[in-house]
């Protein structure tokens, strides 16, 4: 994803329209707020977008928290070159004021010394940066969103069941073995799916987490999806490869992109960029193909994606697996993107997923 492709201009025609998918949006954007980030009347509710950011989706989420009965505060600013890079002081002033932030800015701010300040102070935020309107109408459906949340927490059990190791290959060349994080995965209650955070905010709902140790982790690492950031890269052309020794990146190979992330992250002049971070499975419905919008490719239903890089740097880079084959143990949850475990099979075929109906 890259600032030049994103944001609601980079869309065909008919999609700029100030009326494309009004009424959908209108509704997406009112089960959000009340049913998602709970909304109460009379809260402080800040949104923040750059100039990137489709407005229809800014505009039809303040309308749907004044409808509550919150206050909202829209604040807009320019479009910077970079993630991450410190916002202009009344954008800072403004969320540290809020009772709830919605992030919708393309160049984020997620691992900001803002948002250490507003998690500090206990100020809850919602990070779905670089939404647009299809995004939120596919990826928000209050028909599919409860289902989904189901998906997440039978997943988490699933990958729970591991009592050593997590093993992930894939078509391209993929081929990690890692150790289950034993015993602090098993002694703590399931944790959530990403979406449905301990405190309102988050992230896009259709994201899990698999319990690995970071340091266990080694092979091969081929992204054939998206990697984002850095922004000259978004929906990948030619695989990139990463080998990987006990949970840090040591080598990259491929094409010009790969040369890309190479350079990336080594202008962090930072060890700690090269650290895996985590590895997410995506199952949200409404993302069926990589559309170089990283927070949608990062959820394409039976895809991987593996973060990369140390928040306190600052560098967190995500890439996309795509078809990816997952056990836990002995156990095989997914067989090439298709998720093949019961429960998770039965769940994808309730959602409508047409390669689950078998």
């Amino acid at each position: 994803m890259s600032f030049s492709s994103v944001g609601w201009n980079s869309f065909g025609t008919e999609r700029q329209y100030p009326t494309y998918k009004w009424m959908e949006l209108a509704r997406s954007a009112d089960f959000l707020c009340r049913n998602v980030l709970g909304i109460q009347p009379g809260e402080n509710i800040v949104i923040y977008a750059d100039t990137a950011t489709d407005p229809r989706v800014v505009n039809a989420t303040a309308a749907a928290i004044h409808t509550i009965g919150a206050h909202a505060v829209v604040v807009w600013y320019e479009t910077r070159g970079d993630i991450d890079l410190p916002p202009p002081k009344p954008v800072e002033a403004a969320v540290l004021a809020a009772d709830l932030v919605i992030e919708y800015a393309i160049a984020y701010l997620v691992h900001s010394q803002m948002w250490a300040k507003a998690r500090a102070a206990g100020i809850s935020i919602a990070c779905l940066t670089g939404m647009n309107v299809d995004m939120m109408v596919r990826c928000i459906d209050p028909d599919n969103y409860e289902k989904i949340q189901a998906f997440g927490r039978a997943y988490s059990e699933v990958l729970r069941r591991a009592k050593s190791a997590f093993k992930v290959t894939s078509p391209a060349g993929t081929d990690l073995t890692m150790k289950a994080r034993i015993p602090e995965a098993m002694a703590r209650p399931a944790a959530p799916p990403t979406g449905v955070p301990r405190r309102r905010g988050g992230m896009l709902v259709g994201q899990g987490m698999i319990p690995a140790a970071r340091e266990t982790v080694n092979g091969t690492i081929v992204f054939d999806g998206a990697i984002w950031p850095p922004s000259e890269i978004g929906a990948i052309k030619k695989p990139i490869e990463l080998k990987v020794v006990n949970g840090v990146v040591k080598e990259f190979s491929g094409g010009f992109e790969a040369k890309l992330l190479r350079n990336w992250f080594a202008h962090f002049n930072d060890p700690r960029a090269y650290n895996i971070n985590h590895f997410s499975p995506g199952f949200n419905p409404g993302v069926k193909r990589i559309t170089g919008d990283i927070v949608e490719d990062e959820r394409v239903f039976g895809c991987l994606e593996i973060g990369i890089g140390m928040t306190e740097v600052p560098c967190h880079t995500d890439g996309i697996i795509l078809e990816p084959s997952i056990w836990a143990d002995d156990e095989l949850i997914e067989d090439e993107g298709i998720y093949v475990e019961p429960t998770l099979k039965k769940i994808a075929k309730e959602l409508g997923m047409q390669l689950w109906v078998e």
